[in-house]
């Protein structure tokens, strides 16, 4: 047979204890809702001594403060005989700003004990302004920048850098006009970049001034619309430009500077030319720098309207073209008498004493002179240089070897002369008499700078001019 089970005993203090709890506890039944509500009899005293120890103050009961937290618990229903808690104090925590729209007084405010609020003086300034969050939501959707006139944005602009300024005209339409504006595309720099079909037309179109594209892969065609509309509005502005090393075909070229009719400074440097694109060059009455070392495809043909029409030229490097003769001719004939630096080195047997005659003659001005690698002159050639050249500062007969170094001291007659530049035709000992022998430089610079854009360590600017973004 199974136990049987045997009813709880309790004992006596057990059943008196439970006596008091449920005298203490009366369960109501609300008649709205039907929840269970409990009231908690509990002493004047303790109450007060309980608030004291968590450092805030109790709240009246005639005070019109209600928390919003009170409204979802359990109503509490007050007994005459048996004194009630007060309500809790308002502890305010900054999730629920959004959540009141209760309006407080300053009485309200002085309940609130510091220790219960730990950010205080944000929840004080909270309740003195009632419409800040409609203000600060009304701030963020004004456009402070509606207020500012067209030549305040651009100064602001100003300081942007380019890819900065592509993303300021997606903003909307007027920054978008503003962006386009001459004075924030002056200058531009991009070199050793590819570009691709049509950006350098966009380019160009920004009224660019200086540009540098050294070592720059370009792509063709460069415009996608046609450059005859294009070529009388504002690529024609384009001053100083850069293609030292780029990487281009000679129609692209050709195509580049069939728009450029305002150019002052020109570096080509080992581009391909032809006669057409010399054409486009002597467009650019105004030019004073041209540097086409290195090219090939140079002739009397294009040469012809470069002589004839850069009449204000001052600095010109033909050094390593590979041109002939009959163009070396033409050169120390017809070149502009306003040259003041010139690189004709590398000609070899091209050039001879009758042309260097012919040359310093004509270009009585150079201060500048490189006929390096020049293997026919001879001493003649030192005698028409002191005696028609008096200006000349700087001169290079690097591996000239049929110029005996005993000529060499003669060049001291020219009192302007700085430098003198003669790698490979000495040796140590015969260098150091001739330093002791003539009171200038010997060998100072093994690279020619004549008409070249960047020397030294100067990569970025073109010319003396600087044109990259500087950084804030």
């Amino acid at each position: 047979m199974g136990k049987t089970k045997q009813p709880k005993k309790y004992s006596e203090e057990n059943s008196k204890e439970n006596k008091k709890t449920k005298q203490r506890k009366k369960k109501l039944t609300d008649e709205n809702d039907g929840r269970v509500q409990i009231k908690w009899a509990v002493s004047q005293d303790q109450t007060e001594r309980l608030y004291s120890e968590l450092g805030v103050e109790n709240i009246s009961d005639e005070s019109s403060d209600s928390c919003y937290a009170l409204e979802l618990t359990p109503a509490v229903t007050v007994n005459k005989d048996k004194p009630v808690a007060p309500c809790a104090p308002r502890v305010l925590l900054p999730s629920q700003k959004p959540n009141l729209n209760h309006s407080y007084t300053s009485d309200d405010i002085e309940l609130i004990s510091p220790l219960s609020t730990p950010n205080n003086k944000k929840f004080l300034h909270f309740c003195h302004d009632d419409d800040d969050d409609d203000d600060v939501a009304e701030d963020s959707q004004y456009d402070y920048f509606a207020e500012l006139s067209d030549e305040v944005v651009l100064n602001v602009f100003k300081w942007l850098p380019r890819f900065t300024l592509a993303k300021c005209a997606r903003v909307c339409h007027r920054w978008s006009r503003l962006v386009a504006d001459d004075h924030l595309w002056k200058r531009i720099d991009l070199s050793n970049r590819t570009l691709a079909p049509g950006v350098l037309g966009n380019v160009l179109r920004r009224g660019v001034q200086i540009l540098r594209l050294a070592k720059s892969e370009i792509e063709g065609p460069v415009f996608i619309c046609s450059p005859k509309v294009l070529s009388f509005t504002r690529l024609s502005r384009v001053q100083f430009l850069d293609l030292s090393m780029a990487s281009l075909t000679a129609p692209v070229l050709q195509e580049l500077l069939s728009v450029c009719t305002h150019l002052k400074k020109l570096s080509l440097e080992h581009c391909p030319l032809n006669d057409q694109i010399c054409h486009y060059i002597a467009e650019n009455k105004n030019l004073e720098v041209i540097n086409m070392s290195m090219c090939e495809g140079i002739t009397v043909n294009g040469l012809m309207p470069i002589c004839n029409n850069c009449t204000r030229l001052e600095s010109l490097n033909v050094a390593w073209t590979g041109i002939h003769r009959h163009s070396v001719v033409y050169l120390s004939l017809c070149l502009p008498q306003s040259l003041e630096k010139l690189n004709i080195s590398g000609c070899r047997e091209n050039i001879t004493d009758e042309e260097i005659l012919q040359l310093v003659k004509r270009c009585y001005r150079l201060r500048e002179l490189d006929l390096s690698d020049s293997t026919v002159i001879t001493c003649n050639s030192i005698r028409y240089l002191t005696q028609y050249l008096k200006r000349l500062e700087y001169i290079a007969l690097s591996r000239c070897y049929r110029i005996a170094p005993t000529t060499i001291p003669e060049l001291q007659n020219i009192l302007s002369l700085n430098v003198v530049d003669v790698f490979g035709m000495l040796r140590n000992t015969a260098l150091q008499q001739l330093r002791q022998a003539i009171s200038v430089d010997v060998n100072k610079y093994p690279f020619s700078s004549i008409a070249r854009p960047t020397t030294g360590v100067r990569r970025t600017s073109i010319w003396g001019v600087p044109v990259r973004d500087n950084i804030l």
